[in-house]
This record gives structure tokens, sequence and C-alpha cells, in this order.
């Protein structure tokens, strides 16, 4: 999915003809100015609009150190904001908030606020629901939601206090789900949750002897021992080529597992192991512990998945 970001920026200027020549070639962004504040419109793919964030965050600090992302910008419309923007009438938008019309589908969202009079709303709100009705309804290009740019904001000055600290932002990814494991995959994400706050282990992370390209930013998938080795190289950003896994043992202890695509650098090859195209995590685990062999793999081994 590609989603939209208004951000409200500090730093940065329009008055700098670097920093506008940076946005505009390399992130096809805009920055403007409004009574002071300067905003900045870019978008970026994800899985949802939490990993774009998180994955736009990276890029923009890579390219423009002073950059300061404050929060997002909430895009409030009114009735005749919708109107114009869906190419509706203004009675029709009426419709929709009133539950006259489209009442086969969940309800027109709560107003974000008042202003003056007239009850206003998050475009992103109003453009996840017009979603449900299908293709050519809304925007391509999806803004966060309410709840989704709550989520943003609350995170930026971590993620940016940790990239001005020269340590990864590290992205948490399920390798499977709907398979009724999602727990054991969530308690192997709180032990790292909990693993990353002890001093020293964001260094440690970002020293994992993995070639990647992106140093700021790392993927972790999160797995069970039934998980196909498949499902988790599915889960490394189109833009990655390394990822870590992260499983519990049979002891349950945590263990972390530098993978790649096949023809990462480095790696050595799943069928290199005896392993097959269906194999699971709990079969590299095997091959850790007693090897293809005979003879243990050292388990930081950087492994290359098919």
């Amino acid at each position: 999915m590609e989603y939209e970001f208004n951000f409200v920026v500090d730093g940065i200027g329009i008055d700098d003809d670097k920093v506008v020549e940076i946005v505009h070639d390399t992130f096809d962004g805009v920055l403007t100015r409004h009574r002071g504040r300067h905003f900045l419109d870019v978008s970026e793919s994800g899985v949802n609009a939490i990993d774009a964030a998180h994955r736009i965050v990276v890029r923009l600090r890579s390219s423009l150190p002073d950059l300061r992302l404050v929060r997002v910008d909430p895009d409030l419309v009114g009735v005749s904001d919708i109107a114009e923007r869906v190419e509706r009438s203004r009675q029709n938008v009426q419709q929709w908030v009133s539950g006259e019309r489209r009442q086969d589908k969940r309800p027109f969202p709560e107003p974000e606020g008042i202003a003056g009079r007239s009850p206003v709303w998050r475009w992103g709100d109003v453009n996840a629901w017009l979603a449900q009705f299908g293709e050519g309804e809304g925007d391509d290009v999806c803004p966060p939601t309410r709840e989704e740019a709550l989520t943003i904001d609350f995170l930026l000055p971590k993620w940016q206090r940790t990239l001005d600290d020269g340590l990864p932002l590290v992205r948490f990814a399920a390798a499977d789900t709907g398979d009724g494991h999602e727990e054991e995959r969530e308690t192997v994400q709180r032990l790292l949750e909990g693993t990353l706050t002890l001093p020293g282990a964001l260094e440690w992370f970002a020293a994992f002897p993995v070639p990647r390209t992106e140093r700021q930013r790392l993927t972790v998938v999160c797995a069970v021992l039934t998980d196909r080795l498949s499902s988790v190289v599915s889960r490394i950003g189109h833009d990655e080529v390394w990822a870590v896994l992260a499983f519990q043992g049979a002891e349950d202890e945590l263990r972390l597992q530098p993978v790649g695509t096949a023809h990462a650098p480095g790696a050595i090859p799943v069928s290199a192991l005896g392993l097959g195209r269906d194999a699971t995590v709990g079969d590299l685990l095997l091959v850790q512990t007693n090897g293809p062999d005979d003879s243990p793999v050292p388990p930081l081994t950087p492994v290359g998945l098919d």
C-alpha cells in the first residue's frame, strides 16, 4: 500500500533551495509554509501506515539530518471539502453523515471536532470509510487514520532519538498470521522489546554481522518453530536484503538468526545446510544444533532463504 503523510516539521525551510531540491527530487514531496509553520507532504509504501511512516522517517532523516518531524497534520475537512474531493454533491455527503445512504457498511466516522458550528473530520478517516465501497472511491494514496496518526505521533520522538544516537530503528513483523500462533509470536516480540531496553542492546543490533544496505533500519521477524522459512523471507522489506529471525528455542530461550534473501552477499544458502523449500524454523534450529553432517552450525551464521 502507498500512504501519504503531511508532517508538521522544523529544522528545514522553503528558503533553502538545496532542501527543496532534495524533497522534490529524492522524495517526490512538497515542502510548504503556512502561518510560520512548515509542512512536508510525502508518500511511502508499507504493509501498513505505521510501517510506511517508519520507513519514510529513516529515509528523510538520512537525507535531511536537520529535519525534525513534529507530528502528522490531521488534514481536517468539512462536508463541503469532502464533496469537492470526491466530486459529489454536498447533499450527497450530508446523507452519508446522517446515515441516510450507504447503511450496508460500517457507519460514517465520528467527527474530529467542531469548527465554528460545523463538524470536521480527519480526511484519513473519511478516506478509509470510502475505501470499503470499492475502487474509485477516495484517494488511491491513503492518508493515516486518526488511530494510526496518533500512534505515529507517539513514536516520532522515540524514532528520532534513536536515529540521533546513530542506532537502527527496529521494525517487528510476524512471520505468519491467522494460524492460531499469534500469541506465541507476540511473546517473542515482548521478549525482544524487553531485551532492547537493556543497555547496549541496540548497539549490538547495529553491529549485527550482516551487510545491510540501510544501516538505519532493521526488520526483526518474530516466528514460531512451525513457521516456514519462506514465510519469514516474505516479511523482508522490498528495499531490504537482510533481516533478523527471532524465535524461542527448545528451552524457550530467545534465539536470533540473521537471514537474507537467496542472493544476499555473504549468506549460506539453506540448500547448503540440507534444507528444502518447505523447511521450517524448527528445521533450521535442528541444523544449528546438529549440523547437516553432525557438526553444529554457529547460530549467527547468516543464512540465505530461497
